[in-house]
């Protein structure tokens, strides 16, 4: 009886060392199975931002058009009607607008007084200015935006070149 003893802790002890091992292997399997999960959710998370961001630059990019015919339409009020109730209102909404474009992070780029950076800015035209430094835009022909730090439409600038 003592051989039948011995020989049952033995398959125990075996049964027991394939059991760990298995566990072993279990753990392994659900830590790669849950880093997966993560890196997806990760991901995804990623394209949906990219998604929205490309989503957000072409609403912005169909705007801008109305955007620039409005501030156009605003500059060319008559002196003598700017202080009339319709021009205020218009400067209102022109305002609104503004709100609007800042609320979704997009920004003007600069120009006038500023050196020309190709990454930003299109040149059109070049000048040659003595009181103005080399590459520094001296016009504005259309207005550069961009949202948060990519540039949705370069500015269109004249530039002086020396």
């Amino acid at each position: 009886m003592s051989e039948k003893k011995e020989s049952n802790k033995k398959q125990t002890k075996l049964s027991r060392e394939e059991l760990e091992i298995q566990v072993a292997e279990n753990l392994a399997g659900w830590q790669k199975a849950l880093a997966d999960y993560q890196n997806l959710q990760r991901e995804n998370g990623q394209k949906i931002s990219n998604l929205s961001n490309l989503l957000t630059n072409n609403l912005v990019l169909e705007l801008l058009p109305i955007f620039d015919n409005y501030q156009t339409a605003i500059n060319h009020i008559p002196e003598a009607e700017k202080t009339s109730s319709w021009a205020v209102g218009l400067e209102h909404i022109l305002k609104m607008w503004e709100t609007f474009l800042a609320d979704h992070n997009v920004t003007r780029i600069k120009t006038i007084g500023e050196e020309f950076n190709p990454h930003i800015h299109e040149a059109l035209d070049q000048v040659s200015e003595e009181d103005k430094a080399d590459q520094e835009i001296v016009e504005e022909k259309q207005a550069g935006f961009m949202l948060n730090d990519d540039v949705i439409r370069p500015a269109k600038v004249i530039i002086n070149n020396k």
